[in-house]
């Protein structure tokens, strides 16, 4: 509950609210949202754990500019085509390919299975304004597939047909982050020069149960992002 009225909360900053404004106060927002003061209050806190609102005893609560102003933030999971329309482009999804095989060692590592059992994965290039910005390739174990599909619902994000087709949602990831070097094929996939650096992303998808349940491995044009993370001064490093 407290994680939707974050989601509301983040809706009417965006749509309704004037950077730096003070926000209603909470049993106004509670009215407005149809929730109770304490969720409200637990989602003003989260907020301002994010750094999205800074609160002010006996003022209000207001809108951070600074952090707020941010759009891709490292420790946000985003949409690629919702990242790529807030950028101001045009966004398209390119499937390349979609495979069914038995998974690799390092695939079965990274989602907990056992050697020679089934993994569906699929290949998409997401442009924008028809320039090709990120490749992705996702991974989910084929004993989750738990209803028949069309191979068009494997064509973008995989997070719905997670949650069509296998019943799961993914809770949080786990990204390891590195500077890679594009060879020919991943050169080719994003229309630029073999030997250049790109932004890596190996993550992990897990369920609200914490079990892995998507392995994905997305190479993002560096010209294109420019990743941002909001890193908050630990107390001890105050004293």
């Amino acid at each position: 509950r407290v994680d939707q009225v974050v989601s509301k909360l983040r809706g009417l900053i965006n749509d309704q609210t004037s950077l730096g404004e003070r926000l209603p106060s909470e049993p106004d927002l509670a009215r407005m949202l149809s929730a109770s003061r304490a969720t409200v209050r637990q989602a003003l806190a989260k907020l301002e754990g994010d750094g999205i609102v800074v609160r002010r005893h006996g003022i209000g609560t207001f809108v951070n500019p600074v952090v707020h102003n941010i759009r891709t933030r490292l420790e946000e999971v985003w949409d690629f085509d919702e990242m790529i329309r807030s950028a101001g482009h045009d966004s398209v999804v390119r499937n390349m390919a979609v495979t069914l095989a038995p998974t690799t060692s390092l695939v079965a590592e990274k989602l907990a299975l056992s050697s020679g059992q089934e993994i569906l994965s699929t290949e998409n290039i997401f442009l924008a304004s028809g320039k090709p910005v990120i490749y992705c390739i996702d991974y989910l174990p084929a004993n989750l597939i738990n209803s028949a599909y069309h191979l068009e619902e494997l064509h973008g994000p995989v997070y719905k047909f997670l949650e069509r087709r296998c019943q799961q949602a993914v809770d949080y990831n786990i990204a390891e982050i590195s500077p890679v070097i594009a060879d020919e094929h991943i050169a080719e996939m994003l229309d630029c020069a073999p030997g250049i650096a790109l932004h890596y992303f190996a993550e992990v998808g897990y369920s609200a149960h914490n079990e892995p349940v998507l392995y994905s491995e997305e190479y993002y044009h560096p010209e294109f992002f420019n990743f941002k993370v909001v890193r908050k001064m630990m107390t001890s490093q105050r004293r």
